[in-house]
């Protein structure tokens, strides 16, 4: 899949390096933007067969949007809908591709970063920092609740993995 997008900037003639950095960076999420959305509309041509009797004969009935909060800011993707010219049955193919989101709107790098900031910062500072640094756009309350979220799944995991492990002797056992 190839994917290209273009980016203008105008950049002052006396502008610092800093200044610089901030503009190309800013200049370059809406680019970023637009790559994913194109991204997804080109995963939306690889799969052009019905998924209920498989059927490659379709017919475009509009669009859904869905919002994704991703580490370059939200993105709006149009995905489209089609009708089965076979079962006539609707579809979205994008929508097994979003099954990854588990019915969030948080792609899995947003989370990543979310739950590292938490790690550092109370939950409202990370989601700033977050906005200032990459133009993520996610509040504080989803980054507590991630991290909530990853934190019980851990500790089962823990749990699970030591009843995995074979039970130390009572202390009784050890001196006769």
């Amino acid at each position: 899949m190839h994917v290209q997008v273009s980016l203008t900037i105008e950049i002052s003639a006396t502008a610092s390096l800093a200044e610089m950095e901030q503009q190309i960076q800013e200049g370059g999420k809406p680019a970023m933007r637009e790559a994913l959305k194109q991204a997804i509309r080109h995963w939306e041509d690889q799969t052009p067969s019905c998924p209920h009797c498989g059927e490659k004969q379709r017919r475009l009935e509009g669009t859904v949007r869905r919002s994704i909060a991703t580490t370059f800011g939200r993105v709006q993707v149009p995905r489209r809908r089609f009708r089965c010219q076979g079962c006539w049955r609707r579809w979205c193919p994008a929508t097994s591709l979003f099954k990854e989101l588990k019915g969030g709107t948080i792609s899995q790098p947003l989370q990543e970063a979310a739950m590292l900031a938490a790690c550092s910062w109370p939950y409202r500072v990370a989601a700033s920092l977050l906005k200032r640094l990459s133009g993520a756009e996610i509040s504080a309350e989803e980054i507590r609740l991630l991290t909530n979220r990853q934190g019980k799944q851990r500790a089962m995991q823990k749990q699970e993995e030591a009843a995995q492990l074979p039970s130390a002797p009572h202390p009784e056992h050890l001196f006769p």
